[in-house]
């Protein structure tokens, strides 16, 4: 079970993406997937282009990681989309 303060980063991380993908053209995937605990992201600065990789992608599986390095991760994450448009 995630603990508050890592369920609280993971709304934020969907705030943003959700703010952002409006801003600019960018374009933000986000998908939890509970069962396995696993977040993934996926930044196109500019906008989604067919056979183009995204600027940012991240994959992170919660369940393998300590506390403190969800939380790093997951700050980092946000760092990334706070900086968008910037």
């Amino acid at each position: 079970m995630l603990e508050k303060k890592i369920k609280n980063k993971i709304m934020e991380i969907m705030k943003l993406s959700l703010e952002k993908s409006n801003e600019d053209k960018n374009t933000v995937f986000v998908k939890f997937s509970g069962h396995s605990e696993c977040l993934e992201i996926d930044i196109y600065i500019k906008g989604w282009k067919p056979n183009r990789n995204a600027d940012f992608n991240k994959i992170w599986f919660l369940c393998n990681h300590s506390t403190e390095e969800n939380i790093q991760t997951l700050d980092e994450i946000i760092e990334k989309l706070e900086k968008l448009n910037k």
